[in-house]
């Protein structure tokens, strides 16, 4: 496991709740474009593997596609020729169903662009139907990088106030989240967990690391940038990217450290 922190600041933490909350409004403003759900296409393979692997973007609770404009676009225009999402209504559904649509639309994709597999980039909720994917329906075979933006890989206690199932599916004594922690095992999927700990959604907020040591993830964590936040913010755009680019290149399994990031520490 790789930990990478930056940062914190009294200045910085005030800044990304007010980030927050215009993160907020635009992604409420956004919401309506993304009821809908867009056809699926795929570009000119350009002939670089780091670029020409699918990227499946899966958004979180309460959210749809729309959420992905801001890495959707900063993905094509650093050469990614094949950016696909999905759309899924949680409530009541489950997380299990819901990873069975997840892995439905990795078959869709794969089977447009001819692919053997592809990249993940997954946020909140996304991120443990990644994970169900993964390790319950056989996804380590089509999965090369899974990255999670705020996922409460540990649970999050603010999900025991939800009047739903999907939801409570993510408290932390949920049999969800212990089936997750306890079949957690090497695959060949490289996975990544970014995290904040000024996220309001996951409580605590290191709960959205991923520290099964079976499966080797980095863990990069921010400070002062909200949950919706970090669907936007260059910082973690910028990582996002620069993991996905470092998947099937020279500096695999991990990318470049940011001037911006303060350590990186190794673990088992």
């Amino acid at each position: 496991m790789r930990l990478i922190t930056s940062v914190a600041t009294p200045v910085r933490v005030a800044a990304g709740l007010g980030a927050e909350l215009a993160a907020t409004a635009v992604c409420a403003a956004r919401y309506p474009l993304g009821l809908v759900e867009g056809a699926m296409t795929t570009g000119r393979r350009s002939g670089r593997p780091h670029h020409d692997t699918p990227v499946l973007l899966v958004h979180g609770y309460g959210h749809n596609r729309s959420g992905w404009w801001v890495l959707d676009r900063h993905l094509r225009r650093a050469g990614f020729t094949s950016v696909h999402r999905l759309n899924y209504l949680p409530l009541n559904t489950g997380v299990p169903a819901l990873a069975q649509r997840l892995s439905r639309r990795v078959e869709e994709v794969l089977a447009l662009t001819g692919a053997p597999r592809l990249h993940i980039v997954a946020h909140s909720l996304g991120g443990i139907l990644a994970r169900w994917y993964v390790q319950e329906l056989g996804g380590d075979r089509y999965v090369g990088t899974a990255v999670t933006l705020g996922s409460p890989h540990g649970g999050t206690a603010t999900a025991y106030l939800a009047p739903e199932r999907t939801a409570r599916q993510l408290c932390p004594d949920s049999a969800v989240i212990t089936r997750l922690a306890a079949g957690a095992r090497p695959s060949p999927v490289r996975w990544v967990a970014v995290y904040s700990d000024a996220d309001l959604l996951v409580w605590p907020t290191s709960a959205a690391g991923l520290r099964a040591p079976g499966l080797g993830a980095t863990n990069i964590e921010f400070h002062g940038i909200g949950h919706l936040s970090m669907l936007i913010d260059s910082r973690v755009v910028a990582v996002v990217t620069a993991e996905l680019e470092a998947a099937e290149g020279p500096a695999a399994p991990g990318a470049p450290v940011p001037a911006w990031v303060a350590t990186r520490v190794r673990g088992g």
